[in-house]
């Protein structure tokens, strides 16, 4: 539990500052990594909200963390 909860911070905190430097600059060629990182943050919670089985709202965390991955995937080849 302490290790997600680290986990969030970190990739939450990482989402922000990208995000606010590419709005900030009007720069973004940082917009695949911030998309990554948030494909890891919802990912983390997928597992979190799995984990606890207090609700079914795990599979849009998952579905959501796909889907970011999926259209990275799709933009690079």
């Amino acid at each position: 539990m302490q290790n997600t909860k680290i986990l969030k911070i970190t990739f939450g905190a990482v989402v922000l500052i990208l995000s606010v430097y590419s709005l900030w600059t009007k720069d973004f060629t940082y917009q695949n990594i911030t998309l990554f990182f948030l494909g890891l943050l919802m990912s983390v919670l997928g597992v979190e909200e799995s984990k606890n089985n207090k609700s079914r709202r795990w599979n849009l965390y998952v579905f959501t963390a796909v889907v970011l991955f999926a259209t990275l995937l799709l933009q690079y080849v």
